[in-house]
This record gives C-alpha cells, sequence and structure tokens, in this order.
C-alpha cells in the first residue's frame, strides 16, 4: 500500500475535471490515461514530494501491476462501458488499481492521539482532574 496526501487526491480531481470538461465529444481512452499519468508526476513534484519523478513507479510497484499503469488506464476506460470520465472516478480507479491510501494531517494527529490513550485506555485518569493537580 502507498500513502499519499488527501491534498493531492483533491488536486488530481480539480485538474481532471478540469481537462475533461475542456474535451470536446467523448473522451479517448490513450489520451486520458497519458494525462494521468502525466499530471501524477505534475502534482507530486509541486507538492514536494519525496521521490516525486518515480510517483509512477511507486504506484505500479504498490498495485504489483502486471502492466504499465497507463495501459492499465487505457484497458479499464476501454473495457468498462459504465465508467463515468471525472475526476473523482479516475482518481477512484488509480486509487484502486495502485492500492493507495490518502493521509491527512489529521490522521497523522489520530494516531498521536491513541499512543496518548494508551497509558489511560479508559479514560480513569480525565475523568479525575488529573490535570487540576497542577494548581496544588
Amino acid at each position: 500500500m502507498m500513502q499519499l496526501p488527501h491534498e493531492m487526491r483533491d488536486t488530481l480531481v480539480e485538474t481532471l475535471d478540469e481537462y475533461l470538461e475542456a474535451q470536446t465529444g467523448s473522451p479517448e481512452p490513450e489520451a486520458v490515461a497519458a494525462y494521468v499519468v502525466e499530471l501524477l508526476g505534475t502534482v507530486a513534484d509541486e507538492m514536494k514530494l519525496d521521490e516525486a519523478d518515480e510517483i509512477v513507479l511507486k504506484l505500479e510497484s504498490s498495485g504489483e501491476l502486471d502492466a504499465s499503469l497507463i495501459e492499465m488506464l487505457e484497458e479499464e476506460f476501454e473495457s468498462n462501458e459504465e465508467f463515468e470520465y471525472t475526476g473523482d472516478e479516475i482518481v477512484s480507479l488509480v486509487e484502486k488499481v495502485c492500492d493507495v491510501e490518502w493521509t491527512t494531517k489529521d490522521d497523522d494527529e489520530e494516531v498521536e492521539d491513541k499512543d496518548d490513550d494508551e497509558d489511560d485506555p479508559d479514560g480513569f485518569f480525565d475523568e479525575m482532574g488529573g490535570e487540576e493537580d497542577e494548581d496544588l
């Protein structure tokens, strides 16, 4: 599984929606797949992700793909007659195929909060007013 910032997902969806709205007629699967792969690299670079220049390779590795990401996307676009060309649908497809989990800063803070709760899992000391003892 590969973890990427949720902000990246939002940017991808927004940019893809803009790209798709600018298309006249039905989008070409090959062109959309190529744009998605290019966009992944561009957004990763803009967000200054570690090893952004290898994001596509990392995604392919994470999803244990038998073919390149661009080929997998083209195949899915062409074979799924019910596929809707929207930013959210395309990003969800990448997420599923490449085994991506989107993280937020809140997720990181939640992990830290859970670590703090391990010392007092049932909140006993919170109920006792443990912090009020500082006034003594």
